[in-house]
């Protein structure tokens, strides 16, 4: 057998022996409401001022049958303004059946889609339930409630509608 037609086959052999990479598991996905407050209200210049976000994750699909829904709360205090409104790097959810997610922020975007403002969230699931996942977090409003950011009071609340989902890698 010529030198060539060996090769080629140890290489096909290499090929099928080859396993193709493992695929992300979406282990949860929910969709719901969130409030967001602020006091006092965000300003155009930074100040401190006490979050609080309420989410209602009450359409949850998941690999575990026994969570239908999740809640968030937060509540934490910042130096924070609506030009750099970044919320807590730290989150719990409460799941339907008892057990919780503890996750970490590691990044956020802000992007204007029509009349709504989107931000975006990434993270890492560091306690409990699905530990290691990795966390999108999607918060959705009507642009227009940022006008509120120029007003005497400020910006004190937002609400919209969220996504959450947790993939395991």
């Amino acid at each position: 057998m010529p030198r060539f037609a060996s090769c080629s086959i140890v290489l096909f052999a290499l090929l099928l022996l080859h396993a193709a990479p493992a695929q992300a598991l979406v282990d949860v996905q929910c969709d719901g409401d969130i409030e967001q407050t602020w006091a006092p209200g965000l300003k155009v210049l930074p100040r401190v001022v006490t979050y609080t976000n309420a989410s209602d994750y009450n359409h949850c699909t998941t690999s575990v049958s026994a969570i239908t829904s999740g809640t968030l709360d937060v509540t934490a205090s910042s130096h924070n303004s609506c030009a750099a409104n970044i919320g807590p790097s730290q989150a719990t959810i409460a799941w339907s059946d008892g057990s919780s997610s503890t996750f970490t922020f590691q990044g956020v975007s802000a992007n204007v889609v029509g009349n709504i403002q989107v931000f975006t969230s990434v993270g890492k699931v560091t306690h409990g339930r699905f530990q290691g996942d990795q966390v999108l977090l999607v918060n959705r409003s009507l642009n227009t409630d940022l006008l509120a950011c120029l007003w005497p009071q400020g910006l004190t609340r937002l609400a919209g509608s969220t996504s959450l989902t947790f993939t395991r890698l």
